[in-house]
């Protein structure tokens, strides 16, 4: 009962602030009209083409490109958080047709040293929007990076996927059977299948992994 009245009064909130803050695009943030994440100057995303990592459909706003790369270099780069439920709202009804039963929404998981140093994991943010947008729950413990690793977009493809081999591990107990794995860009798919790899072996069913962009 107290849980479906936060519910409410958060979604009360967030309408009150749309009402009373202008919008501003996810991109440029200049003025944005209405509920769209971009302004008109800067256009809709590129749409992706469709994809599959290790038999697992991937699902992602539109391609690495402007307007997503100006918006997602916000979010993940320039401290701008508050992007998580723009872009959240963005990628929502790409997911939704994917969905059948509830699910549990897991993120790609920043390494303790790298999440003190940005000071949140954009990925799980955009996990936890999500479920406001279509329900289900995040897990944001649920996987772990057990390791350091270089910057993927630093190295080259055979370099990326060695990079990441047996970088994450399922923690027990916190895996839930059913999951949708969220990622904020996918290049090579490297990170993603290390990911998949760790959830599986701990016996989790991958459903869908979703991204903002795609390369």
């Amino acid at each position: 009962m107290a849980t479906k009245f936060l519910e409410r009064t958060n979604a009360w909130l967030e309408s009150a602030l749309d009402a009373l803050s202008p919008a501003s695009c996810a991109a440029c943030a200049g003025p944005c009209g209405g509920k769209r994440p971009f302004c008109v100057t800067c256009g809709d995303p590129t749409p992706a083409p469709a994809w599959e990592l290790e038999g697992v459909p991937l699902v992602t706003a539109g391609v690495y490109r402007a307007p997503l790369e100006s918006a997602i270099g916000r979010f993940k780069f320039g401290g701008h958080s508050e992007l998580s439920r723009a872009l959240a709202r963005l990628l929502a009804p790409r997911i939704r047709p994917f969905l059948f039963d509830p699910v549990a929404f897991v993120a790609v998981p920043l390494h303790r040293s790298r999440l003190v140093e940005r000071g949140y994991n954009q990925s799980a943010l955009l996990a936890a929007r999500l479920t406001r947008e279509l329900g289900g729950r995040a897990e944001p413990r649920a996987l772990e990076r057990v390791r350091s690793t270089d910057q993927q977009a630093r190295l080259g493809r055979d370099a990326r996927t060695e990079n990441v081999r047996d970088a994450f591990r399922a923690r027990p107990g916190l895996v839930p059977p059913r999951v949708v794995l969220v990622d904020d860009v996918v290049t090579t798919g490297a990170t993603a299948r290390a990911c998949l790899k760790a959830l599986k072996d701990a016996g989790s069913e991958v459903s869908l992994v979703a991204a903002l962009a795609s390369v």
